[in-house]
């Protein structure tokens, strides 16, 4: 990488690091207003929108970020114990207003004493991108799974809604970086998905995410695989 393409990749990342910061204060900003009784019902729902659209954008500049620092090895996993059921709970809690605003109804099918070592900040992040994802494309149902496969932690977000197009399964989830004008979809979430996977490594073995149409019935299924 020459000095040119250095500085211009520093200047993002400080540039990413300050719309945070000031999309930090909006969304604090719409927590104050949230909490103003005399809001009518049309307000609130309107800033539960701004919300959680606020939501999806930060997550996306951490992604930025975390590529950013993971590419000059500036990160390094932080893998720890945690509890599988907690994690997809909290994140079944934290996409409550999108799963409300979209009418879904969402299943964890996850054993209450599953145990794994992971990087709880990074794969929550995932999620919380996959699943709001999800939401925009699911019909009624989607269900978040996590079990043990052979030597893998399984995790898993199924949805009943049309699934991935064809030209995305045909393709590396590692290399889902095209840019679609039309549907907004720069290929971000999967790829960083691809990236975090395989910060996990245990005996030999690293980390992987598919997508197929195995969802519910016939919906879109993403799957992370961590050893």
């Amino acid at each position: 990488m020459n000095s040119n393409n250095i500085e211009l990749s520093t200047i993002m990342s400080s540039a990413i690091h300050d719309m945070k910061n000031s999309l930090g204060i909006i969304l604090n900003t719409i927590d104050t207003l949230s909490e103003n009784n005399s809001l009518s019902s049309n307000n609130t729902g309107s800033l539960d929108l701004l919300r959680q659209e606020g939501k999806k954008l930060n997550n996306n500049f951490i992604q930025l970020l975390s590529l950013y620092r993971i590419k000059n090895q500036q990160y390094h996993a932080n893998i720890d114990n945690h509890n599988l059921y907690d994690c997809l709970e909290e994140i079944a809690l934290e996409n409550e207003c999108i799963l409300t605003q979209y009418n879904l109804d969402l299943t964890i099918a996850c054993d209450e004493e599953l145990n794994w070592f992971f990087d709880r900040a990074l794969i929550l992040g995932i999620l919380n991108t996959i699943l709001n994802n999800a939401c925009r494309y699911a019909c009624k149902h989607i269900t978040l799974s996590a079990n043990i496969s052979e030597t893998y932690l399984v995790i898993s977000i199924m949805d009943d809604g049309k699934g991935y197009p064809e030209e995305m399964l045909s393709n590396d989830v590692a290399q889902q970086r095209d840019i679609d004008f039309h549907n907004g979809n720069t290929g971000l979430g999967l790829y960083f998905a691809s990236v975090v996977a395989q910060l996990h490594q245990n005996k030999n073995k690293a980390g992987h995410v598919e997508i197929s149409n195995a969802g519910i019935e016939g919906g879109g299924k993403f799957t992370i695989f961590l050893p």
